[in-house]
């Protein structure tokens, strides 16, 4: 019986489930990407601005509560993490600080259990990083249309003040700095999906490609609907920001004035005292908005000091300086007729935005044909949904962006010969942004006009 009972407890131990339990644990927990303000926050990196979001990207979904019990940022003094937020089903953090200036800092993520599973990473991460100086503008670009970038700013117009966001490569409405390695702003306006955030990826990209990223502030305003503004921000109707007309909501401000403002602080010379030229962008119908904000604005006249120029690209609306237009029979100008409205605003000087409202025919059209305006056309093939076909005053301008495009150019050609419009294109693209900004013909008169 003894022996029976030794045999039973020894069955029992070999084959107890506890012995087939795996032991192991989950498996340690990795770090994909350790970003601040959209570039590599690596060891011992300096220059870090004191507005930081620092994003870390894990290799699993974590426990919110037990990544924050083991997560610290230490030095400074004082609070220094503003927020934290998860994606990517937790496995992507975002962690605003608030840090002070030239002041060493540590963040740390230790090897207590964080993940869902429990899991832990293998060993404790660690970035010694240090803050800039006050008043130095030796930051890094931030170069991602991502949170990262995204900027705001309070604007006064009709009825208040609201703020307006965009992506910014730098932080221009710093009060303490001074950004004396800035010659250039480019400024580019996005599509009628109001996507800024790809727009200023493209933009990005392309000045990546010319290495020319650390010497221009990039800006791609955000001109949001009603749905997409937060309360006390700037949200215009329909398409009508393209056109230059009022914001909707308890404060009106056009935008264009918003364009103006951020050029206004551009040309602070105690903020940009190298800046020498600023350009502005816009493709589809960011393109409509610059070739009518090359005409209406006013800030142009007064920074003489600063050189402005304006990439048109792929529009398919023109303003047309008069009532004439190009007639496809022959290609001359011609007078239509049988079309009623086709000299309204945006395509002709009639029933104006209120920006416009102190400002005569004569002089908008002095401004617009004296401006240094470019039409980026694509010539390739390819469908074209948004392309209005119906419209008796879009049809008037021609069969395809392209065709609309030359015909625009050929008509200044013939009736104002003296204007500083220049015609490019863009061989083999057809309405694509993405196309448009990545071709080498775009990159080279970028880097044209990069030049000192």
């Amino acid at each position: 019986m003894r022996r029976f009972a030794l045999w039973l407890c020894l069955a029992l131990f070999l084959f107890s489930p506890a012995c087939d339990k795996d032991t192991t644990g989950p498996e340690p927990i990795t770090t994909f990407s350790v970003t601040v303000n959209g570039s590599d926050l690596r060891d011992g990196t300096v220059d870090v601005p004191i507005t930081a979001t620092v994003e870390i990207v894990f290799s699993t979904a974590l426990d919110p509560a037990s990544f924050e019990s083991q997560l610290s940022v230490d030095g400074g003094g004082g609070t220094v993490i503003d927020g934290i937020s998860y994606a990517n089903q937790t496995s992507r953090v975002t962690i605003q600080l608030n840090l002070a200036y030239a002041t060493a800092y540590t963040l740390r993520v230790g090897t207590g259990p964080i993940g869902r599973n429990g899991g832990s990473l293998a060993s404790a991460l660690a970035r010694d990083f240090t803050t800039v100086a006050e008043g130095s503008n030796a930051v890094p670009a931030c170069t991602t249309g991502t949170a990262a970038c995204l900027r705001s700013t309070s604007l006064a117009g009709s009825g208040g003040t609201a703020d307006f966001t965009f992506y910014g490569s730098y932080p221009i409405f710093d009060a303490t700095a001074e950004w004396t390695g800035l010659s250039t702003a480019v400024i580019v306006i996005h599509g009628l999906n109001r996507n800024a955030d790809d727009y200023f990826g493209y933009q990005m990209s392309a000045l990546q490609a010319l290495g020319r990223e650390d010497e221009v502030a990039l800006i791609a305003p955000f001109f949001k609907n009603a749905q997409e503004a937060a309360g006390g921000e700037l949200y215009w109707s329909g398409s009508g920001w393209r056109e230059g007309r009022a914001s909707a909501g308890s404060v009106q401000l056009s935008s264009f004035a918003v364009i103006d403002r951020l050029i206004d602080q551009l040309a602070d010379r105690e903020r940009f005292p190298a800046l020498e030229r600023i350009v502005v962008i816009g493709q589809s119908s960011g393109a409509l908005f610059t070739h009518l904000y090359a005409g209406a604005n006013a800030v142009e006249e007064a920074y003489p000091e600063l050189e402005f120029s304006y990439l048109v690209g792929e529009s398919q609306y023109f303003y047309y300086p008069d009532e004439r237009r190009i007639d496809p029979a022959t290609n001359q100008l011609y007078t239509p007729t049988g079309c009623t409205g086709y000299d309204l605003w945006p395509l002709g000087y009639r029933v104006l935005p209120p920006y416009l409202s102190a400002v005569d025919p004569a002089t908008f059209n002095e401004r617009f044909l004296s401006r240094s305006v470019t039409y980026l056309l694509g010539n390739g093939s390819g469908t074209d949904g948004a392309l209005n076909t119906t419209d008796c005053y879009a049809t008037l301008l021609g069969p395809t962006r392209y065709q609309r495009g030359e015909n625009m150019f050929r008509y200044l050609e013939l009736a104002y010969p003296d204007h500083r419009h220049e015609r490019v294109v863009v061989p083999g693209v057809a309405h694509d942004a993405v196309e448009l900004y990545r071709s080498a013909t775009f990159r080279d008169l970028l880097a044209g006009l990069l030049v000192d």
